[in-house]
């Protein structure tokens, strides 16, 4: 077994007893020994409770829906490996890699899912990244690069400086391009409280980002305001 991988924690998410066993013998004999959930709020429990370098995905779990969007804040804001299993069809595929997860296979594999997670624990940690190369998350959309591992943002090949939830509010959005989000769906997603009052600290962070990037609030290029609704980004209309 690769040092690196000594001490690395796999949660796989799946009901399929079968499956499951197989792939854990599999990842046994590599010395990984994975936590399991079998249901959806089994995991959610076991990720609120503990850190994990990779979470693996049924799809064909019942309400395996509901855990794409934690899975994509925890892949935010710890850096966290994600991989979904089975995504059959490209564009899904690339819709969910676009989203921020790190690997999607075609099948429910036991051997391939094994593979996949080892091949996911043997990536390097961020701080071992040369600075001229693109980790896992990084987004770059026209002049704006966004690089999670290092909470580093660049427009136009300038350092922009964000505060913590300025980050975080700019790379949700930038993750979900094309998506209007509703300004009470960006403030409980991002600020992770009820958003009976979030409305306006939205809109001034929003503002705050424009600024900082300087962008003008009517240009769309980058974040667009729907009115009434929200806001949006990279729009496609």
């Amino acid at each position: 077994m690769s040092g690196g991988i000594a001490g690395k924690r796999v949660l796989l998410i799946d009901s399929n007893q079968a499956y499951t066993e197989h792939s854990c013998t599999l990842l046994y004999k590599i010395g990984i020994k994975p936590h399991i959930a079998s249901t959806i709020h089994s995991a959610i429990s076991q990720m609120m409770i503990s850190t994990f370098d990779v979470v693996a995905l049924d799809t064909a779990m019942e309400d395996a829906a509901c855990l794409i969007g934690p899975l994509i804040d925890l892949r935010h804001a710890k850096n966290t490996l994600l991989l979904l299993f089975p995504v059959e069809g490209s564009d899904m595929r690339a819709s969910f890699l676009s989203r921020g997860f790190d690997m999607c296979l075609p099948v429910a594999d036991p051997r391939e899912c094994a593979a996949a997670i080892y091949s996911l624990l043997r990536r390097p940690p961020a701080h071992e990244y040369p600075t001229g190369a693109t980790p896992p998350g990084r987004i770059i959309y026209k002049d704006l690069a966004i690089d999670p591992l290092r909470q580093k943002v660049m427009m136009k090949d300038t350092a922009v400086t964000l505060t913590t939830m300025e980050f975080k509010l700019l790379y949700f959005l930038a993750s979900n391009p094309t998506i209007v989000f509703s300004k009470d769906r960006i403030y409980e997603r991002v600020w992770q409280e009820n958003s009976l009052y979030g409305s306006k600290s939205v809109n001034d962070m929003i503002c705050s980002i424009r600024k900082k990037l300087k962008l003008s609030p009517k240009d769309p290029t980058y974040i667009k305001t729907i009115k009434g609704t929200g806001y949006c980004f990279a729009p496609s209309y």
